[in-house]
This record gives C-alpha cells, sequence and structure tokens, in this order.
C-alpha cells in the first residue's frame, strides 16, 4: 500500500530528475538567416559607361577598370551583363556601334535583363549631342567656329537628343520593370582655370564645360520624368579635368582613340563615388 509519505517522495525524485534533464538540455539556437544575395546588376551605354579612357580593353571599348567593373568588384553587387559599347547612341545609326536599344534588346532576348535586375547603370546622349565632332572643331578652328558648334550642339540636345532619351528610357523600363535605374552625366572635361597641356584655348575649353552643363540638364530632367536616378558626376571632376595637375581625363594630343575620356581614376574616384553617394547598394539585396 502506498503511503502519502512514499507519493510525496516518488513526486520529488521526478521533479529533481526533470530539472536535471532540462538543465543538461542544450539551449535552442535560431535558424542562421540566409545570405542576402548580391545586387543583379546590368551595364548599358556609350564610352563613358564602357570605360573607355582607363585602358584593358576588351570588345566594345569595355574595361574592367570602368564603373561595371568597379561596381563589380563590390560584395554587393553582381555584374549580370555588359552592353555597353564605346560610340553608342539614344537611337540605332546604321553601320556603328551597339546602340542602346540594341543592347537592351539583345540583352532581353538573352534573358540577361528581365523583371530580375535590380539595378542598371546607364550613360547616353553625348554621342547623339555630336560632341566628339564639336571636339574636333574645337581643336583646330578659330574660337567663333568652336562657340558655334557648341551652340548647335547645345541646341540639338534640348530639341532632338531629349525625345531620343525618352524612347530609349521608356524601352528600358519596360524591360527591366523593377530595377532601379542610374543615369550618369557627363564629367567637364577640362580644367580652363588651369596651364596644363589642353587641346584648344581657356575661352573654348570653358564653353565645351557650359555645353556639357546644358547636355546633363536635359538628361537629368528626361530621367526625371521616366522615374529614373540622375547622378551628377561634374564636382567629382572638379580641378582633374584636362590642363590641371592631376588630370583625370586622357589626352594626348589627339593621338589616342580614347582621348577625352576619364581614366582609371576617374571612374573609381569620380564616377563610383558620385553612384555610391546617390544609390544604396545595401538596400537593394534581396
Amino acid at each position: 500500500m502506498t503511503t502519502p509519505r512514499t507519493q510525496l517522495r516518488t513526486r520529488c525524485s521526478l521533479i529533481a530528475a526533470l530539472t536535471v534533464a532540462l538543465a543538461a538540455a542544450p539551449a535552442a539556437v535560431p535558424a542562421a538567416a540566409a545570405p542576402k544575395a548580391p545586387v543583379d546588376y546590368v551595364a548599358l551605354g556609350d564610352s563613358y559607361a564602357s570605360g573607355f579612357g582607363a585602358g584593358s580593353y576588351t570588345a566594345c571599348g569595355q574595361s574592367p577598370l570602368g564603373l561595371p567593373g568597379v561596381l563589380d568588384s563590390k560584395k554587393k553587387v553582381e555584374l549580370t551583363a555588359n552592353g555597353t559599347c564605346a560610340g553608342a547612341a539614344a537611337t540605332v545609326v546604321p553601320g556603328g556601334a551597339v546602340d542602346v536599344p540594341e543592347q537592351i534588346a539583345g540583352l532581353v532576348a538573352a534573358g540577361k535583363l528581365g523583371a530580375r535586375t535590380k539595378l542598371v547603370t546607364l550613360s547616353v546622349g553625348g554621342n547623339d549631342a555630336g560632341f566628339s565632332t564639336v571636339a574636333g572643331t574645337c581643336a583646330v578652328q578659330p574660337l567663333e567656329a568652336c562657340a558655334r558648334a557648341l551652340q548647335l550642339s547645345s541646341a540639338a540636345a534640348q530639341t532632338t537628343v531629349a525625345p531620343k532619351l525618352d524612347a530609349v528610357y521608356a524601352q528600358l523600363r519596360a524591360a527591366a520593370p523593377n530595377a532601379v535605374v542610374v543615369v550618369t552625366g557627363y564629367p567637364h572635361l577640362f580644367s580652363p582655370e588651369s596651364s596644363g597641356p589642353a587641346p584648344f584655348p581657356a575661352a573654348a575649353q570653358q564653353l565645351f564645360n557650359d555645353a556639357t552643363d546644358t547636355l546633363n540638364a536635359v538628361i537629368a530632367s528626361r530621367a526625371a520624368t521616366a522615374g529614373f536616378t540622375y547622378v551628377d558626376v561634374v564636382d567629382e571632376f572638379a580641378g582633374h579635368g584636362v590642363g590641371s595637375q592631376d588630370p583625370w581625363i586622357t589626352f594626348t594630343g589627339f593621338t589616342a582613340p580614347d582621348d577625352l575620356h576619364p581614366t582609371a581614376t576617374g571612374y573609381s574616384k569620380g564616377y563610383l563615388k558620385a553612384v555610391r553617394s546617390e544609390v544604396n547598394l545595401a538596400q537593394l539585396r534581396k
């Protein structure tokens, strides 16, 4: 016959055993969160997007030292596709470079640009405004001819380049509906306040910089209308134009095809810095 004292003793033994078992059991460890995937990134655009000026070129003037390459080197970003091409324009020019509409269509067809794309960088407009032709004019013609060429280029930026940008921006948004699209402007190529070697006089250099500002304003306006992020790089390149003591723009007296383009330092300290100041890459990660 079990007595009350025996029952109490049994209960105490069970409680003691349970207490020991609980103390010995390892604490539950929450499951570790899966690491965030890098940002799916696609690069599009012209020579200022491809890295022309930085050296070590592959197809279309692409350089691993350009903006796509230096962005890809960051752990938060993975360059899925690089469609950039030196000479590219906002509309298709037969027989020319692989223009931006062709870049977009080609990457969509290849399955490399689409709803999964989280980040796109784009530089385009300079070739549509005829900047390379104008630079050649300013290098060999009197100031009056240079000024006239720049006036025509600035007028074209506002009248003909703007609708071309609208069209290519719409094409890109349809192709990558979920992407943050970063549209980069162009740097001032010259430091007219300096006295170093330059292709034309200080007055012409200033006019060229002013025309760059006009084009950048058009690009910024059209990018904002499209819902894209415009990134200005003028401030980053201040004091580093052709003629300065520390130029971030190439110039060899027009003896190299990549003259008047950013150097590797220009892309890493100019373009990359500007983009990272405007875009929070960490927030784009899954």
